[in-house]
């Protein structure tokens, strides 16, 4: 049975948000022609998502270096079991959907700890003697990320966000990626017309997701 992870990164209740208001369109049009896939859920501002703190870092530079990881305390050892827990569940799932707002040029603080959380060596990545290669590029999964950016622009700067989580994915393994994206996260607020626009596509890739 393929498994979907659905990972959404935006505070606003659903009816407020743009980004969760196509998300949700999505996983209804999707689940609608593939009854049978799991859906897995992660709410980024909800779900406890464990930072990379002293604790898990000098963990990971232990097993970067090859050495058998022994926790040295137990509360280590819980930081990097809901570590492994977020990396493993990333690394079985066969899909993932992103839902994300920007917040000043990038994603909310919570989406990079996430991040984070599923980078972790010998379960999504690993060092070998030509350097460091994702270990999911076997495994023919993709990914669709639906992101609003703010209505207006930052002088001369670039929103990030789509174009760091695709480098991520890529490296991780992830290849067949979509982004579909759309200038604010208002519903009231917004242009219908880009909205329509967006929801025309990610119903689209529901199609042949």
């Amino acid at each position: 049975m393929a498994t979907l992870l659905y990972i959404t990164c935006d505070i606003r209740p659903q009816e407020q948000s743009c980004a969760l208001m196509l998300g949700n369109e999505f996983l209804e049009e999707y689940l609608r022609k593939n009854a049978h896939v799991e859906v897995q859920i992660l709410d980024l501002y909800r779900d406890s998502i464990q930072r990379v703190d002293l604790d898990v870092l000098n963990c990971l530079e232990r097993i970067e270096r090859g050495e058998n990881y022994v926790p040295v305390s137990n509360e280590e050892r819980n930081k990097m079991s809901r570590i492994w827990r977020l990396a493993d569940q990333f690394s079985r799932c066969d899909k993932y959907v992103f839902v994300t707002h920007s917040l000043n040029l990038w994603f909310p603080a919570e989406f990079k700890m996430y991040i984070d959380a599923i980078c972790v060596p010998d379960r999504t990545y690993r060092l070998s003697p030509y350097g460091v290669e994702g270990l999911l590029s076997a495994l023919s999964k993709k990914s669709l990320h639906i992101h609003t950016c703010p209505p207006f622009a930052f002088g001369q700067a670039m929103d990030q966000s789509v174009a760091y989580l695709r480098s991520v994915l890529y490296f991780l393994g992830v290849k067949d990626q979509e982004s579909v994206c759309l200038k604010g996260d208002d519903p009231e607020h917004g242009a219908k017309k880009e909205y329509a626009a967006a929801r025309r596509s990610v119903l689209e890739i529901a199609n042949c997701f």
